[in-house]
């Protein structure tokens, strides 16, 4: 193989692999070929900064480490003791004069360019920027010394540096703000489309698998919809694998570069050897580097593949790369990986594999795995032999999708289709974003709360007549439906139906026929409805004698018999 083809797959794991055996060559190859053109770019997010940094912390600690920073020219000081909080002094550091400011602050938030810090004087809040006249009105830079750091997300903003006590991390955290001036940018990693969002309608809640993954605390509620704090997000990706509509997507690879350069190597890595390869995902140039600690001990048919984080590929990337030929994917952890992107990983991980073992595979096809120097080597639960294709087994060769609920089904057919006597029904736990809606005829009175909250047009009214009716494919199980039902008549059943034609097909949950006006015989709305009323209302002063007739008439005829009771 070539030198260039050598160095490219160098560079996209972050680390040579060997190449002594004919499975090493192989792997090489297939990679080199899975890795062929470019990915899409994405758009660029900007920082700004002009290197202000705010020094957090007990005041012999602020200008003990200020003292250490003599090429940070905007440096100023907010001792969280010593003084009479909103006080401020100068106080002089190997010849240079830093503005100290009294008082713990009561808010941050921001990131690198644009922090705003909170500080109460007098009983009153204050902007630290402006009550010290920074230029642009804002702090670049924040290095909190307290032990207990006043911004806890498990990743913390740009520009935001809290080392808790640790002299090592102040070292590191020392030396990235001496590079924090200037315009920087990053890529925009994650992609929202409010369209398809299962968070929340009419002021019903719904999904928040997103927000309760997210390490970075990036995204937030704002009305009905999920808000991305672009320059607060890291690109974990976890809040797009999770995303059941794909609603949040991941931007950088995107969806269609991932599956195509998959495809494209466990194709070629089973065109060369005849044998059917592991995938080995992990994330990230700090995952690169701690996994070639480990390069001898992995398998000559493990492939490993580096995402941009070990939480930006899911369910769908995992089913399709089963579904091209892989026998086993292992997701490789690390001890910087933030425990909400764990734990979502395993999550997730729990779910396909549900899917799978329904269809006969092992129920850990998907093994998550932590790799660090108390763990031991991440291999020891794989074979070491590579098994041969069988016969019978076709690999998938759908090209990469953007859309994920139709990657999801691609895979999903593919792998029923492989499987002998494949149950028509897989049960799955409460949570995976397949299933049906079970609706209480009895309950129901036809209201159509439930039609106008789906974000997915899983559920569906009929225009000609008092109709409901359901595409179970389109299910998401956000429980939207079921929080709107005012007659608590539905309730939600996790489940995948095996046979795609009675996935997609409608079928009908629950219908009546209408109720005619007794004044014009129009119909207007259904038996139950009016049932439902009159139970609700009666006894009620306002619906005795012919107040209660008048539910029974539409809208027109009862403001006419209104008036001809006036008259």
């Amino acid at each position: 193989m070539s030198m260039d083809k050598t160095e490219q797959v160098e560079k996209f794991l972050g680390f040579d692999l060997p190449s002594d055996s004919a499975l090493q060559q192989a792997r090489l190859q297939a990679l080199a070929t899975g890795l062929i053109g470019e990915v899409t770019p994405t758009s660029l997010v900007s920082f700004s900064s002009s290197g202000i940094l705010a020094i957090v912390g007990p005041l012999p600690s602020a200008l003990a480490v200020a003292q250490e920073l003599p090429e940070v020219d905007g440096c100023l000081v907010v001792a969280t003791d010593g003084g009479d909080p909103g006080t401020t002094e100068i106080r002089e550091v190997e010849g240079r004069s830093l503005p100290v400011v009294f008082g713990k602050p009561a808010a941050i938030e921001g990131f690198l360019g644009k922090f705003l810090i909170s500080l109460t004087r007098d009983g009153a809040e204050m902007d630290l920027a402006k009550a010290m006249e920074l230029p642009g009105g804002v702090v670049d830079i924040v290095l909190d010394l307290l032990r207990e750091p006043l911004l806890t997300p498990e990743v913390l903003p740009p520009g935001y540096f809290a080392p808790r006590g640790d002299s090592v991390a102040l070292d590191e955290a020392c030396q990235s703000i001496r590079d924090l001036k200037g315009q920087f940018e990053k890529p925009l990693y994650v992609l929202y489309d409010p369209d398809i969002c299962a968070h929340s309608a009419r002021g019903i809640n719904g999904c928040r698998r997103c927000l309760d993954v997210c390490p970075a605390d990036a995204l937030s509620t704002v009305g009905e919809q999920i808000s991305v704090d672009t320059h607060l997000c890291h690109g974990m990706g976890s809040c797009s694998s999770a995303c059941p509509t794909g609603a949040l997507s991941y931007a950088y690879p995107n969806r269609v570069d991932t599956l195509n350069r998959l495809r494209r190597t466990i194709n070629e890595f089973s065109k060369q050897t005849g044998r059917v390869p592991d995938l080995a995902f992990f994330g990230g140039e700090e995952g690169g580097a701690q996994l070639s600690e480990h390069i001898l001990e992995i398998p000559d048919h493990v492939i490993p593949w580096r995402d941009e984080e070990v939480g930006s590929t899911g369910p769908e990337v995992w089913l399709s790369t089963i579904a091209y030929g892989a026998r086993s994917i292992t997701v490789l952890t690390f001890p910087q990986t933030p425990p909400s992107v764990c734990v979502s990983v395993e999550r997730q991980a729990s779910e396909v594999n549900a899917v799978l073992s329904g269809l006969g595979w092992t129920d850990d096809t998907v093994k998550v795995i932590p790799v660090g120097e108390e763990v031991g080597s991440p291999w020891s639960v794989n074979g070491r032999v590579a098994a041969e294709i069988t016969s019978d087994w076709k690999s998938a060769t759908y090209a990469g999708i953007e859309d994920k609920r139709t990657v999801l089904r691609a895979a999903i057919d593919h792998l029923v289709a492989q499987t002998r006597d494949a149950p028509s029904e897989i049960a799955l736990p409460t949570g995976v974003p397949f299933g049906e809606v079970r609706v209480d005829r009895e309950k129901c009175t036809l209201c159509m709360g439930c039609v106008s909250v789906c974000p997915t047009g899983a559920i569906l009214d009929n225009k000609d007549r008092p109709c409901l009716s359901f595409i179970e494919w389109n299910c998401v199980q956000c429980g939207l439906c079921e929080n709107a039902c005012p007659e608590g008549a539905i309730d939600l059943k996790a489940r995948l139906l095996t046979d795609s034609n009675i996935r997609m097909e409608r079928r009908i949950l629950n219908e009546e026929e209408p109720f005619k006006c007794l004044g014009c015989g129009k119909p207007f709305t259904t038996q139950s409805m009016i049932e439902k009323m009159e139970e609700k209302l009666a006894g009620h002063r306002m619906f005795e004698g012919d107040g209660m007739r008048r539910l029974k008439l539409c809208e027109d005829c009862r403001v006419k018999d209104m008036f001809k009771e006036k008259s």
